[in-house]
């Protein structure tokens, strides 16, 4: 195998002396592109001894090839001469010496050992290969520090290919601190999918009582006194087990929270003025999830205790004044309250906010409990759906001026749909799609999030151009006109009628659309999406025969239109909300919901969800906070916290087919 990014030879001292150890050989071996497959020998690295240095080695070699004649032992003290450059942080040389030793032709004993040095000079170089580099280091054997150097790399490599299952098999072979192996160990295995678990444990024995112990807590997660007793008895199971003695740091905090739930809770809301209606559904979906929680909890001697309190027209003492002694919160929602009220709010209050601020509060604050906070600029039914993301600050900052003991945000921002959409379309391994946003500030502000989000993952990718064509309308004939430029529609009608102009005769052909385009994208109203999907269908003719994909966000769809409307939307795949999915799993849920409140619209849904979730969320946002790999199913999605504070909501994915909503499992 050559060597990887080899930067040229250098003549230096340790250099000369490798060319004149080497002079004496009779012939030497063609280079092989790949190392040879052989029996692996154990090794051992060369260690530091006092006094002793590279070059040392390299005139020990020459006076053993020159007393012996013995190659391999000769190439033996070269090897350990490259070894003692690369801990004395001079890589160079250790290449010098490494490119001679093999272009003089390695023996199989020294494969094992020749493959390791070369693994530990390139790992972590941008042009080296992490699998080519993987494949020699199944040629070395051995224990003790050579296992350990071996182990280390194949960590590091597992890393860059973002393999964390198989790095987190290898990093438990090193001779870190046991602490240190379960805390980079329960963050690999706590970044993997759920549904991977099972085959990682049987894959990797070794991580088997790391996804018990994730499994352990997910189960456990509505009750810290349940997870202290299932912890006790795991620490029985795997006695005498890393996890006995370094239980990870999360996990000891999420034992010791208190699980007396919020019984005692504020709502802000504006229940009057001209965001009454709007109110009052959010009031309808905490009330519903409030009575869905009574009973469940019927048995207990006290229930939890719900005031509501309206925001419209009361100043911040008028409000602070009304919470009282009241330790959780959740709202308000408008933004210009939540500016107004956090900052003056009594340390110790646990706010879900439903709105976030224009200017960042410094507010780090994920602890336990908290309040969710959603995006109203300018007040309307639209705006006040729109959550804002959790701003970065300062603990001791915010704890010194009193501000609340812990924050959250949870809101249904369009921003966060367009980036889940552009994972998910990137995910699928679509580079080249054709973006469509009408010309309002709502979709304008998705269109933005999501070229933004593209970038960063193409970035990701080392790839400097993002491929994207876009196409921006404000009405029928703008959007028609938008779409064929963007295809190469009108292009290829223009080929045609030269070609019949040319050859003064009728061409039997059909106008081409661009053949790199792989996606379509969709950031319009329902009305507006209705209208685009047939104009892309008519403009679309692959020369393979392949539909392109079109998708959108909950945004483009509207579950009052009838039939219509999916027939016009056939084939389009969206991202929405799980309540307004067909066969979801709350039915006897939405029987009650239908029958208390008849006709709502799809607007008025998504409001009664997102109230609903927010009440169903305060309880456990201590948990959440605390292990933040924990995901909560509710009806506006699979919600679930980062290190901000913020609700991570990701929503499921449909498509129309046969003017029906068809989940789809991607």
């Amino acid at each position: 195998m050559r060597h990887i990014g080899q930067t040229g030879k250098f003549f230096t001292l340790s250099a000369i002396a490798c060319v004149m150890v080497l002079s004496g050989c009779g012939s030497t071996p063609s280079p092989q592109t790949r190392p040879t497959a052989v029996t692996s020998a154990p090794v051992e690295t060369a260690k530091i001894e006092e006094n002793v240095t590279p070059e040392h080695k390299l005139l020990e070699a020459k006076k053993v090839w020159e007393r012996t004649l013995n190659k391999e032992q000769r190439n033996t003290l070269l090897l350990q001469a490259a070894d003692l450059y690369i801990q004395n942080q001079q890589p160079v040389l250790a290449q010098q010496v490494l490119y001679e030793v093999k272009e003089d032709g390695i023996a199989a004993a020294n494969q094992p050992y020749y493959s390791l040095l070369v693994a530990k000079i390139y790992a972590g170089m941008p042009n080296a290969s992490p699998d080519e580099l993987l494949a020699m280091l199944e040629n070395v054997a051995g224990t003790g520090e050579t296992a350990f150097q071996k182990a280390e790399l194949q960590t590091q490599l597992y890393s860059q290919q973002g393999n964390f299952a198989a790095a987190a098999n290898s990093i438990l072979k090193t001779k870190l601190p046991d602490d240190e192996k379960v805390e980079q160990v329960w963050r690999w295995v706590t970044s993997l999918p759920s549904e991977s678990l099972s085959s990682i444990g049987s894959e990797y024995p070794a991580l088997s009582p790391f996804v018990t112990l994730r499994e352990l807590t997910e189960e456990n997660a509505a009750s810290p006194v349940k997870l202290a007793r299932s912890l006790q008895q795991f620490k029985q199971v795997y006695r005498g087990h890393i996890l006995e003695k370094a239980m990870p740091e999360n996990i000891v905090q999420a034992a010791q929270l208190l699980d007396t739930g919020a019984n005692d809770i504020a709502v802000l809301l504006p229940l009057s003025g001209r965001l009454e209606r709007t109110g009052k559904v959010v009031k309808n979906g905490i009330m519903a999830a409030y009575y869905t929680d009574v009973e469940k909890r019927q048995n207990e001697r006290r229930l939890p205790t719900l005031r509501f309190i309206d925001t419209n027209d009361a100043d911040t003492q008028q409000l602070i004044e009304q919470i009282g002694d009241t330790k959780f919160i959740i709202g308000p929602l408008l933004k210009d309250t939540v500016e107004s009220l956090i900052p003056n709010l009594p340390f110790g209050v646990n706010v879900l906010a439903l709105n976030r601020p224009e200017e960042p509060i410094d507010a780090s604050l994920t602890s336990t409990n908290s309040i969710v906070l959603t995006d109203s600029k300018s007040v309307t039914t639209d705006s006040a759906m729109e959550t804002g993301l959790a701003n970065e600050g300062a603990q001791g900052e915010l704890e010194a001026i009193g501000l609340p003991t812990s924050l959250n945000y949870y809101g249904l921002a369009p921003e966060d749909e367009a980036k889940q959409l552009a994972e998910f379309i990137f995910n699928k391994g679509f580079r080249a799609p054709i973006v469509i946003a009408a010309q309002s500030s709502l979709y304008q502000r998705m269109d933005a999030t999501f070229k933004r989000h593209w970038k960063n993952l193409n970035n990701a990718e080392n790839k400097q151009r993002t491929n994207i064509t876009s196409v921006t309308f404000n009405d029928s004939n703008s959007l028609r006109e938008g779409i064929t430029q963007a295809l190469d529609v009108a292009q290829s009608n223009q080929r045609i009628n030269q070609i019949e102009y040319m050859t003064n005769d009728e061409v039997y052909n059909m106008p081409r659309s661009r053949r790199d385009i792989d996606a379509i994208v969709a950031f319009a109203s329902p009305q507006d999406t209705e209208l685009l999907n047939p104009i892309i269908e008519a403009s679309l003719n692959p020369f393979d025969g392949k539909q392109v994909p079109v998708y959108a966000t909950s945004r483009s769809m509207d579950y009052d239109s009838g039939k219509n409307q999916w027939r016009d939307l056939q084939n389009v795949h969206f991202i929405d909300m799980p309540w307004l999915m067909p066969y979801h799993k709350w039915q006897p849920l939405q029987q009650e919901v239908d029958k208390a409140w008849e006709n709502q619209n799809t607007m008025q849904k998504r409001l009664f969800a997102f109230g609903f979730d927010a009440y169903q969320l305060l309880p456990q946002l201590g948990m959440l906070n605390t292990l933040n790999y924990l995901t909560y199913e509710g009806l506006t999605g699979t919600l679930s916290l980062n290190q901000q504070g913020e609700v991570i909501r990701k929503q499921p994915q449909a498509i129309i087919r046969n003017e029906k909503v068809q989940m789809l499992s991607e």
